[in-house]
């Protein structure tokens, strides 16, 4: 290994995706052009996703050593290939995704958060727009006890020997949606993935554009102020499609 001078280490052990690049993202953010941090990180998915973020955002990985468990990264601040812009040159567009979130169960809630702070701390414009039952998400009353259902959910995980003991008609029987629900939590917390509060927090601190939908808010009785700090006026189809139509990636949950 060569010997690398490094400016800042950030402890992200334990961590699983999004937050090894997240933090890395808030690290390079407060460092000078040329300096290094080193990330310290087990999250196997880390030595493609650090390396994928740095080339996307114009940054470079120096080094990536390995030492057991652990995988050490060497990211060195604005010295990568980034898109440029020359002289009188038309401004380069920020690639764009955009999200439609229909669910509103606990397990569904991470999708679209962990792609789109992803995709935010990789320097693109993210919207999400809140239809039906994906406003339990930024809903303040209820965004930190959504629930997950094991009724009609056959590919739910079990931890052994539930797996080898549960069918799906068990998912009827009273309290099995409470018992399902703190499961997928502890799971969640197990794995290093940080509560669905704190990822919807960091979607706002990114800058994702949060979007109710206006038709499922009078439909359902819900008020502005039921919603989290850091959402958008209420917007219709048709401007939500406005943004949509120039995002060169959509996907719906």
């Amino acid at each position: 290994m060569t010997e690398i001078k490094k400016d800042e280490t950030i402890d992200v052990r334990g961590k699983s995706c999004p937050m090894p690049v997240l933090k890395t993202k808030k690290a390079i953010d407060g460092l000078e052009d040329g300096q290094v941090v080193e990330v310290l990180a087990t999250d196997k998915g880390s030595k493609s996703d650090i390396p994928a973020w740095a080339s996307k955002t114009g940054n470079k990985v120096l080094e990536v050593v390995e030492e057991g468990d652990v995988i050490k990264f060497y990211v060195q601040k604005g010295t990568g290939e980034a898109p440029s812009e020359e002289a009188g040159a038309p401004k380069i567009r920020k690639k764009k995704l955009s999200i439609i979130m229909t669910k509103g169960t606990l397990d569904m809630a991470y999708i679209p958060f962990i792609v789109g702070n992803t995709a935010a701390a990789m320097g693109m414009d993210v919207s999400i727009f809140f239809t039906f039952y994906g406003f339990s998400v930024i809903n303040k009353k209820k965004y930190k006890n959504l629930k997950v259902a094991p009724l009609a959910n056959p590919a739910m995980p079990m931890p052994s020997p539930m797996d080898k003991i549960f069918s799906n008609a068990m998912g009827a029987v009273p309290g099995m949606t409470a018992i399902g629900t703190m499961m997928m939590k502890q799971m969640f917390k197990k794995g290093g993935v940080p509560p669905i509060e704190e990822m919807v927090d960091d979607a706002v601190k990114l800058g994702i554009k949060l979007l109710p939908c206006q038709m499922t808010m009078d439909v359902m009785g819900i008020k502005r102020e039921d919603l989290i700090d850091g959402t958008e006026e209420p917007v219709g189809a048709a401007a939500y499609l406005a943004d949509a139509i120039d995002s060169d990636i959509n996907f719906l949950v």
